[in-house]
């Protein structure tokens, strides 16, 4: 019998529901070979996109371009997730090569002198930021600006009374870090900035252990960290020390906030020489003094379409624009952010976007 004489055997309604179903099969069988292509294209994208980045990390590392490598390599370097990735076509000993800074004079000491504080909070800060085109609009004492260059984006608080400014930590020390907006709440701040490094043993730590040298309020934490590769901290009068601090030279120069971190920027009106300054392209973090007391922070966005990134030379540069005596670099990367007045200023680039936990900060009130 016939498969024609079999359907001519068959009832209407199952000859309509046969029919259905093979249309059904038919459209399924359509709709699988079109996500066959489709899986087949992307995968042979993939293939393509990832042989193009492998030549283009080829070129940088072993092209005809030294400065291209080296910032390339740090940059890298100064990321969590990507460490790794110098090492596809560079050897051991030239990456140590590239990574090995000149080691800065740790002897060097903050002259005091160079800062002028009055007993009012230094009221002539103001006058001189005016000759930079800055002005205190609001009368409360803080001055924002943004930074804008061809390859970066960031932003910079002023300060001009610098015993407003402080270094502020969660609750409980050891346990997990807080965010900036946690730090304004608990201290009843107007905003801030990230600041030191804290343990963060592959990328699983919670932000609750600064490393280096922490003071506090006068009160001294983890002091059996050492001395990490900077130190930046407030006296009782105000003036911001940069360097390599112990705990004793704390207690001797009356250091009552500090944290460590580093390089060191400036110190006593000198930029640190470039062969000190070996790094990448990030989002950073700094904080520095002017001759008058007044207290600079400073944020660059990083690892975002408008803004690249900024190296520890461009963090330099701005701060000997905007005038300042001693400046130190602070954790970057994704730890950098700005909080003021109320909300989160710079783009963050954490994997979420969010601030992330801190085991510090440097706040003002």
């Amino acid at each position: 019998m016939s498969n024609t004489e079999l359907e001519y055997e068959l009832s209407p309604e199952e000859q309509e529901a046969a029919a259905l179903k093979k249309e059904k099969q038919r459209k399924r069988r359509k709709v699988a070979r079109v996500f066959d292509r489709i899986a087949g294209f992307i995968i042979a994208t993939a293939i393509v996109v990832g042989c193009a980045l492998l030549g283009l990390l080829y070129v940088i590392e072993k092209g005809p371009s030294p400065s291209m490598r080296d910032a390339f390599v740090n940059t890298m370097d100064e990321t969590r997730r990507f460490k790794f990735v110098p090492a596809i076509f560079l050897e051991t000993e030239e990456l140590d090569s590239i990574r090995k800074a000149a080691k800065m004079d740790e002897d060097v000491t903050t002259d005091t002198s160079l800062i002028t504080i009055t007993d009012d909070g230094n009221s002539n800060a103001e006058d001189n930021l005016q000759e930079m085109g800055l002005v205190d609009e609001d009368g409360d004492g803080v001055i924002f600006t943004e930074i804008k260059s061809g390859n970066f984006a960031g932003y910079m608080i002023i300060v001009l009374d610098p015993s407003r400014v402080f270094v502020a930590m969660p609750d409980v020390y050891g346990g997990s870090g807080w965010t900036l907006e946690q730090f304004a709440q608990k201290y009843d701040a107007i905003g801030g900035i990230n600041a030191g490094g804290f343990k963060d043993d592959q990328g699983s730590g919670s932000g609750g252990i600064p490393q280096g040298l922490t003071i506090v309020d006068g009160h001294c934490y983890n002091d059996e960290f050492g001395v990490t590769e900077g130190f930046a901290g407030f006296d009782s009068k105000g003036v911001l020390h940069v360097g390599y601090y112990t705990y004793e030279d704390c207690v001797k120069n009356d250091i009552v906030n500090a944290v460590s971190f580093g390089p060191v920027l400036i110190s006593n009106g000198t930029p640190t020489p470039e062969e000190y300054l070996v790094s990448g392209i990030n989002p950073r973090t700094a904080i520095g003094q002017r001759a008058d007391g007044a207290v600079l922070m400073l944020v660059i966005d990083g690892r975002q379409v408008h803004s690249a990134g900024a190296t520890y030379q461009d963090c330099v540069d701005i701060m000997l624009d905007y005038g300042a005596v001693n400046a130190c670099n602070m954790d970057g990367g994704s730890s950098t952010a700005m909080y003021y007045q109320g909300k989160y200023i710079n783009s963050i680039s954490s994997s979420n976007g969010q601030c992330r936990p801190l085991p510090n900060a440097f706040m003002f009130k």
